[in-house]
């Protein structure tokens, strides 16, 4: 198994801490918008588009509408695109989203790409088709999640939660062919998780991807929690290994819906308490994997569980 190849732990960061990310990764464009508006997820618009949605590759992306902080009423489509490896087709593939997203919303777009590979030298930020004076040169952006190795007592990383995930999928990199240091890794990421000043639902949901993103071997992972009990007794650490999982199958075959069904029935269940037969009834219902795909991300978003019901 390869966890760094699968999209899920990514989407449901850039769902949790879009702004933390775009802070990291692109200052100057989280300067320019409006937090006060919430960003709308289009999500479905970009499925519609996706170049390469026939034959069913798998990527971390991301298109919301967020509003501007200039004082008009203009909006901005941000499309981040998540890559794990070296792809030489990347920038003729980010050329095509945002040629179609223009396209069919007809404002302005910002194209990002997220590069999670281990090169440093591979750094595409343009996309060139030209022939006998004609043609377009398309440019986007880029942050290489390598250039902040080695950066996590920077403090201007400090209470960033973004930074955060990206030392997880770091540590990952660095020590899955080594268990023991790959244990200690997540242990020291997890155990700073409390001395961060983040939100109880926060240190769940940053506990929750790094459950993701640095599973353990089998036999390490009673030694791992019994060792963050110990270390803070004060502290409720939550014990979530579904999403886990639901990682291992994906790639390589596709989750059952009943693994699915459980992973959000736990979520709900160690976040607020025992879950109502009611919503049980409606999450085992559902059997369209999509479907269930957003309602585990919903289930790690909401911050109660009405909110949670008032699901569409």
């Amino acid at each position: 198994m390869d966890p760094l190849d699968h999209d899920s732990p990514w989407k449901c960061a850039l769902d949790l801490f879009l702004r933390s990310f775009l802070e990291l990764a692109f200052p100057d464009v989280a300067d320019s918008i409006d937090w006060r508006v919430d960003p709308v997820s289009l999500e479905q618009e970009l499925r519609a588009i996706d170049p390469d949605s026939a034959v069913g590759l798998k990527r971390a992306d991301k298109l919301v509408k967020v509003r501007l902080l200039d004082g008009t009423d203009q909006w901005l489509l941000v499309h981040i695109e998540v890559q794990m490896r070296h792809d030489p087709d990347l920038p003729r593939r980010l050329f095509t989203y945002h040629y179609r997203i223009l396209d069919r919303h007809g404002i302005r777009v910002v194209t990002l790409a997220i590069l999670g590979d281990r090169s440093r030298t591979w750094r595409p930020i343009s996309y060139n088709n030209v022939f006998l004076g004609c043609g377009t040169t398309f440019q986007f952006r880029i942050c290489k999640t390598i250039d902040f190795e080695d950066r996590l007592d920077h403090p201007r990383h400090r209470n960033s939660q973004a930074f955060l995930i990206i030392a997880a999928h770091l540590g990952t990199q660095q020590h899955r062919k080594k268990p023991q240091d790959l244990y200690q890794c997540r242990l020291e990421l997890s155990l700073r998780l409390n001395s961060e000043g983040y939100t109880s639902a926060e240190i769940q949901n940053l506990l929750w991807l790094m459950d993701w993103l640095m599973p353990l071997p089998e036999p390490l992972k009673i030694p791992f929690r019994n060792e963050l009990q110990r270390r803070q007794p004060d502290k409720t650490m939550p014990h979530i290994t579904l999403f886990q999982e639901i990682g291992r199958q994906e790639g390589r075959q596709e989750a059952t819906l009943e693994t699915m069904h459980e992973a959000i029935l736990d979520v709900l269940d160690a976040r607020f308490g025992p879950v109502p037969e009611a919503v049980r009834q409606r999450v085992h219902a559902l059997d369209d994997e999509p479907a269930l795909k957003d309602l585990l991300r919903r289930a790690v978003r909401v911050t109660s569980l009405e909110e949670f019901r008032s699901t569409p």
